[in-house]
């Protein structure tokens, strides 16, 4: 696990920040909704006051050494004899114009299974291409908000995992991500994986120094993909076949007031 700190510079007029959880992409296969990835790290883009954390699974990454290969489901764009370098490539030139607002990228199981199968580090490439921290499987992130001309600094912490396991019902994915926040003292959340998006709330009581019962609100959120599980005339996706629920086309896109303390999450399509 690592621990990132950012310092992030404001402005008192400055009151909104929004930091993206951009997951599961899956470049790479032709059920990955290739044009609403780059129409979102288009908006990403022209957010001055955003940042974003790659949430893991950027590429598809199945070669036909994994038990889920089928020729017929890479992108035409891919070199079968070249999948991983044809994928970290695409996605050098996806992200390379919203690089300098990362904060670093989390690794993902496709990007671990692949570099078990084919002894490549295509995880630590793309990091070094985009000049991004490599986060490891999951991190905390440790935003430092220090307002211009003044000593003001507020401190938010987040805490992010790309995530595991084959929850398929919306109870089992709550409960995933719940048991994420209780493990680990933050913010707000993000938890990838799932392939959907659904915002919690965790309510703890505290007593101040004061001697006052009060309460502390964090935020989490499963990331949403970006990968369509069920595609019309195309070979169906390994997702189709285990019969999973469609995916939530979107990610995680979390709301900061530094000068407030005011944080929340909404779905971003």
């Amino acid at each position: 696990m690592e621990v990132i700190d950012i310092q992030i510079p404001y402005k008192r007029s400055e009151s909104t920040f929004h930091l993206y959880d951009l997951s599961d992409i899956h470049a790479g296969t032709i059920h990955c909704v290739e044009e609403h990835v780059r129409r979102k790290v288009q908006e990403i883009k022209n957010d001055k006051n955003s940042m974003w954390i790659g949430g893991g699974d950027y590429g598809d990454f199945i070669t036909p050494k994994d038990k889920r290969w089928s020729s017929g489901q890479i992108s035409d764009w891919v070199d079968p004899d070249d999948i991983g370098e044809s994928v970290r490539v695409w996605l050098d030139d996806l992200l390379a114009p919203i690089a300098s607002q990362g904060i670093g990228l989390l690794k993902g199981n496709h990007e671990v299974s692949y570099s078990q199968q084919n002894d490549g580090k295509v995880y630590e490439h793309i990091c070094k291409d985009l000049g991004l921290p490599a986060l490891g499987y999951s991190s905390f992130v440790r935003l430092h908000f220090e307002r211009e001309h003044s000593a003001e600094k507020h401190l938010v912490t987040g805490c992010f995992t790309h995530g595991t396991g084959n929850a398929i019902t919306e109870g089992a994915k709550i409960n995933n991500l719940m048991r994420f926040m209780k493990s680990f003292k933050a913010d707000f959340y993000g938890y990838s994986h799932v392939h959907d998006y659904i915002p919690k709330s965790l309510t703890k009581l505290y007593v101040s120094d004061s001697g006052k019962i009060t309460n502390q609100v964090a935020i989490g959120a499963t990331s949403g993909c970006w990968f369509r599980t069920y595609t019309q005339g195309n070979q169906s996706s390994y997702g189709e076949m285990k019969v999973y629920p469609p995916s939530e086309l979107c990610c995680a896109m979390f709301t900061i007031n530094p000068n407030t303390g005011f944080i929340d999450v909404s779905r971003s399509i």
